[in-house]
């Protein structure tokens, strides 16, 4: 077997394990292995979380292991690792030789890489956009969602699926996805060689001295079947066929292609040529501009923010935007579907961070699932004391003109019955001065209990009416629209006067 061909099985592997873990994840049963073990490993999402965060955060140990294993290998996470390296690789590519992009296009990825950890010592995390398990992981997420998880995670998918605004964020979930592969049709593995942070992270880590390939200058013929099948271009004909480590991702390719085996890869190799970036002033201001334009990008909007979303009841905007990497792992393991990713740009914590808005489900007590999906602690795992009761920050509300007791003096009441705090809704008999619409005897009306109230949402769940008349918040109406067809108008000055 050729290194080449153990390297696409091994490629696939990683792959396959990661989409694996990924689907698991979303089920509502124990995977075999964390969901975020790839988000764990690596070092980009470490580092910026504690940029942001400014504290030590714990999941940051287990991606020292990919930094101790690019030290001593080089970047073999991008050639043999990554799944979005491995989907690049199977996707269509240019055919053009190897001279298809520029060398000093290389430099992108430390442009993206000084956006990022710029924008997270600021303590934005917005543009973790980019980072290449975030891009595949969030399009296998929405694809995913449909058809894996609980009934529960159907059905509300199901209802999801017939607003406006869950389609638009499925499409933006893949857009990153499918601008990188366009890319590949300008170079092989333009968004590995030019634009990808880690690949910049990884990349400046691969220049210590490790395991690094070398050429056996009495050996090598100058044929070039190396240079040719590099996929990054890293080999230059006028260094004698040296390669650039920072730019070589150990796929032995060259070693496969060589005929007189001048390719070896050999512990504190001396032979280290660097390829020039020729970088000319334009380039250079080019850069700075790039690095400022991305800077604003990711800062103004959470400068400016003063917009209020509610969010899980595991977190806040700050610690969102100090934490959250925009994996959308959270998604996937909530098992009410209740969680959707933000298009907000005037949010602090920024856009695809966790929300609830205008939930079609409700959020289920003490399940706090999302958090122990979450790879940086963005969503807080509570200690048993703390889960005792997990508040949204938002109380029930009943419309009393909307809602059947209230509003028609018939007898309903099936929000107690899904009410998982005692006392947080209760019923009382038809208060005293309210007119009944309909005579007979009064019906009880249900009230909420805002000093226990979490803000679940179950009751608004059950409600019969549509939109549900009671939930938290409550889920919005037309009011040009007649509220309850037939309302005495007497009723309605009644449940004003009475401040209903």
């Amino acid at each position: 077997m050729t290194w080449s061909r153990l390297r696409r099985f091994v490629q696939i592997l990683f792959l396959v394990t990661f989409v694996v873990l990924t689907v698991s994840g979303m089920e509502l049963g124990s995977a075999w292995l964390p969901s975020s073990v790839f988000s764990r490993l690596d070092p980009l999402v470490g580092l910026a979380a504690v940029l942001a965060s400014r504290t030590f955060v714990v999941f940051w140990a287990a991606a020292l292991l990919t930094i101790v294993v690019t030290v001593v290998f080089g970047r073999v996470w991008c050639g043999w690792i990554c799944p979005l390296g491995t989907v690049v690789d199977l996707a269509p590519a240019s055919k053009r030789g190897r001279r298809d992009v520029p060398a000093r296009w290389r430099a992108g990825k430390y442009i993206t890489l000084t956006v990022v950890l710029i924008a997270a010592a600021a303590g934005s995390l917005g543009p973790m956009i980019l980072d290449p398990i975030m891009i595949v992981m969030r399009p296998l997420q929405e694809l995913a969602k449909p058809v894996v998880g609980s009934d529960a995670v159907g059905q509300s998918i199901g209802v999801g699926l017939g607003r406006q605004f869950v389609p638009s964020v499925a499409f933006l979930s893949l857009v990153p996805l499918a601008i990188v592969l366009a890319l590949n049709l300008i170079g092989r593995r333009f968004w590995c060689r030019s634009l990808c942070p880690l690949g910049g992270l990884l990349a400046l880590v691969s220049k210590v001295p490790g395991l690094r390939r070398r050429v056996q200058p009495d050996t090598c013929t100058s044929c070039a079947r190396c240079e040719k099948v590099c996929p990054t271009g890293a080999i230059e004909r006028e260094k004698g066929f040296a390669s650039d480590s920072a730019e070589c991702i150990a796929c032995l390719a060259c070693t496969d292609a060589c005929k007189v085996g001048a390719n070896a890869f050999r512990l504190n190799a001396p032979q280290l040529h660097l390829p020039a970036f020729e970088t000319s002033r334009r380039d250079a201001v080019i850069a700075v501009g790039a690095t400022g334009l991305g800077l604003a990008a990711a800062l103004i909007p959470a400068a400016t923010a003063n917009a209020e979303i509610l969010r899980p009841p595991s977190t806040d905007d700050a610690r969102l935007a100090e934490l959250c990497v925009r994996c959308g792992a959270c998604y996937g393991k909530c098992p009410t579907g209740v969680l959707r990713p933000s298009v907000s740009f005037v949010s602090k914590a920024g856009p695809w961070t966790p929300m609830l808005d205008e939930r079609p489900a409700h959020c289920t007590l003490n399940c706090n699932l999302c958090a122990t999906a979450c790879p940086t602690d963005a969503l807080h795992t509570f200690t048993p004391q703390e889960a005792y009761a997990l508040g949204l920050g938002v109380k029930a509300e009943v419309d009393h003109v909307r809602c059947r007791a209230w509003a028609k003096n018939r007898s309903c009441l099936k929000c107690l019955s899904v009410c998982p705090i005692a006392g947080a809704l209760t019923s009382e008999e038809r208060p005293a001065g309210l007119p009944n619409p309909r005579g007979g005897a009064p019906v009880g009306v249900p009230v909420v209990n805002t000093d226990l109230c979490i803000g679940c949402n179950e009751c608004g769940t059950v409600c019969v009416m549509s939109p549900a008349a009671i939930g938290s918040p409550l889920p919005p109406h037309d009011d040009s629209a007649p509220e309850f067809p037939g309302m005495p108008p007497n009723m309605r000055k009644a449940l004003e006067s009475l401040g209903r």
